[in-house]
């Protein structure tokens, strides 16, 4: 648990080195998990997921730089690229379409993808324009070495289903699951829970990145959670790694780019996470680093001003 009064009052003091320290203990996750697999030496491709909104993409990357370091070649793939166009998913009885579950990807391609790469076979990966919602049309190919290693990042990639024939086995294919694991109390005694995070930074992202507005992402949120239930949760156990993204400072990041802008959508979702920022002083000279994971989420902008 984060004791807020005291990251602010640090904040208020040393912005720079909370942000630094935030920084620096993400990204001792990363550099201990890429070292552990670079010195087994066996492990071809890695399989990394976790709920909406934890952070899989920029951790992904992150990795793929430090095993970089190392000397290792990387190969990256996302899940999301797998989509089938927006207007072909199946609308749920909510009214909203069904972004998360296997039946909105196209996985006979994904499968197909995966066990070719082990297999040390080129393939094309198609990529996917998410403001549109369809596949883009651009592709890229990816033929790995006997010594390369794949990233692949997605909601699903500790499914089983998605590997095929193959398995992650803590040798060849590894697993990793992220997400948000800290609460933040507040000194009013109200708490922000990990899921009320994680839609923080969905409403931010989607905002910025995926052409929805705040009002559409409340509206996905519970099919959101219900499908991580059957999706993402029963396959934790796969994962030989875990990983806590949050980040000590990041409700000033979000006091900064949400402003009061949730008073003007009351929902059950939002009811708590608008009082607790209103707790959290507005500081409008942050500078977050490029690499941040929050960058993941908020683009470096503020509501109002998309890039």
């Amino acid at each position: 648990m984060i004791d807020w009064a005291k990251m602010e009052q640090f904040a208020k003091q040393r912005l720079s080195s909370l942000i630094y320290n935030s920084e620096f203990n993400f990204d001792s996750q990363v550099i201990k998990i890429a070292d552990k697999i670079y010195n087994k030496k066996s492990v071809r491709m890695i399989m990394i997921a976790g709920p909406s909104a934890s952070g899989k993409t920029t951790f992904a990357n992150l990795l793929a730089d430090r095993l970089e370091f190392r000397g290792v070649k990387v190969h990256r793939i996302s899940t999301d690229d797998f989509f089938i166009d927006r207007d072909k998913i199946e609308i749920l009885p909510s009214g909203v379409r069904d972004f998360d579950s296997l039946s909105a990807m196209d996985v006979q391609l994904l499968t197909f993808t995966l066990e070719s790469i082990l297999e040390g076979k080129k393939v094309v990966v198609p990529s996917f324009d998410f403001v549109r919602g369809e596949r883009s049309g651009e592709t890229r190919e990816i033929e790995a070495e006997e010594e390369d290693v794949t990233i692949v990042e997605g909601i699903h990639a500790l499914n089983p289903v998605v590997l095929g024939k193959y398995a992650i086995d803590g040798e060849r294919v590894e697993g990793v699951y992220i997400s948000p694991r800290r609460e933040f109390a507040l000194p009013s005694g109200r708490h922000v829970a990990p899921v009320e995070l994680r839609l923080l930074r969905r409403i931010l992202r989607d905002y910025y990145s995926r052409g929805y507005s705040l009002q559409d992402t409340l509206l996905q949120w519970e099919e959101v959670l219900k499908a991580e239930k059957v999706y993402i949760y029963p396959y934790v156990y796969k994962a030989g790694y875990t990983v806590d993204s949050v980040y000590d400072y990041e409700l000033l990041v979000y006091k900064r780019c949400l402003g009061n802008a949730l008073d003007a959508f009351p929902h059950p979702w939002t009811d708590n996470i608008r009082e607790a920022l209103k707790e959290v002083a507005l500081i409008p000279d942050m500078t977050i680093p490029e690499t941040s994971l929050l960058n993941e989420f908020i683009k470096g902008g503020k509501v109002g001003e998309k890039e």
